[in-house]
């Protein structure tokens, strides 16, 4: 049996043969026996923590863990063997190279399924009831910058001289950002969008000289539908420039009228009124002070309605009328229903408009 272990076969015997083989063979078991224990514990920590982060930690490693296991076994057969010099720089090199591929491949699947799971996608987005596409934007940029890490990592790992390629890569990112300057800057202002979220899709808001409903952003331009029904395409680094009214965002919506009555009406009428305005802002649906919105609307105490004797004059008399239509009812529909109940209650109480 020795005799035949000593046989020597390309500069190795038999025995260190057989060694290296029982290396990579145990370094392939161990791969499949570590992506079973990290199963195993993907399932016993998936029902005892109430976050998820670290069920797609343990998810997305098993695969590239196990597969590392398996060529650390195959890293030690070869260190086994006598091999040539030239032979045995190249093999090193190539078995850390596929470990950087690897540990690459890895930390990409990770940040993948993170923003998977944390960006939601075009129509359930962080803006929430809205469309964006920050979240293949991301995936794409964190997926290009690992790979380009890893690139020249495997460079150096080869042999090459990466800091000449590096420097060349800075001087001409610096060329692209100054070329790129307005993309970046739209770029940017759909993150600020994204982290800060001033709006959703389909609030109303005010930005610069355009009132309307956010209908669409995307990753240069956002699309705004004023109130006369035009589309218009706003470039997102206003976002990070501009004030930013959010219309939508507001409990409810302030209502000013004045309105005017004959001063011959006489101060009882006058008086009787403003009883009744007050009255009609007070039982009508839609307003925060309704029946039925008034409990978990959240509006301050400032937000009631309010109707005063503004101004006196011998033609005319003028009442203001201040009330708060609530977000969840038709602004128009609304205001429509209070003027028509005013001229029907003036009408039965005899009380007379200028």
């Amino acid at each position: 049996m020795d005799d035949i272990f000593g046989i020597v076969f390309l500069n190795n015997s038999v025995k260190q043969w057989l060694i290296s083989a029982a290396c990579i063979l145990a370094g392939f078991i161990a791969g499949k026996v570590c992506s079973l224990i990290m199963r195993a514990v993907h399932r016993h920590i998936a029902g005892k923590t109430k976050s998820d982060l670290d069920d797609i930690i343990i998810a997305v490693l098993e695969r590239p863990l196990g597969i590392i296991v398996f060529l650390a076994g195959i890293t030690l057969g070869v260190k086994g063997l006598q091999v040539h010099e030239v032979l045995d720089l190249w093999a090193g090199r190539i078995l850390n190279s596929i470990f950087i591929a690897l540990i690459a491949w890895g930390i990409g699947r990770v940040f993948d399924n993170l923003i998977l799971r944390y960006v939601p996608h075009r129509g359930i987005s962080p803006l929430a009831k809205n469309e964006t596409e920050i979240q293949p934007l991301l995936r794409k940029f964190l997926n290009v910058l690992i790979w380009i890490i890893a690139g020249a990592l495997i460079l150096r790992t080869l042999g090459y001289n990466v800091s000449g390629l590096l420097a060349g890569l800075g001087l001409g990112g610096a060329a692209l950002a100054l070329a790129s300057k307005d993309t970046l800057s739209n770029f940017f202002g759909s993150i600020t969008v994204f982290v800060d979220r001033p709006f959703r899709i389909n609030d109303r808001i005010k930005i610069g000289a355009y009132d309307g409903t956010i209908t669409e952003m995307g990753i240069r331009t956002s699309r705004l539908r004023t109130l006369e029904n035009r589309t218009v395409f706003i470039p997102n680094s206003l976002f990070a420039v501009s004030p930013i009214e959010n219309i939508s965002a507001a409990p409810n919506t302030r209502v000013v009228q004045t309105l005017l009555v004959k001063g011959d009406n006489g101060p009882d009428k006058i008086e009787r009124g403003i009883l009744i305005l007050k009255e009609i802002c007070s039982t009508l649906p839609g307003l925060v002070s309704s029946t039925g919105l008034r409990s978990g609307e959240g509006s301050p105490p400032e937000a009631s309605p309010q109707a005063v004797l503004a101004a006196i004059g011998g033609v005319n008399c003028q009442i203001s009328l201040t009330y708060y239509v609530s977000r969840q009812a038709d602004y128009a529909e609304t205001v429509s229903r209070i003027n028509l109940e005013i001229l029907r209650r003036f009408a039965e109480a005899a009380i007379a408009l200028g």
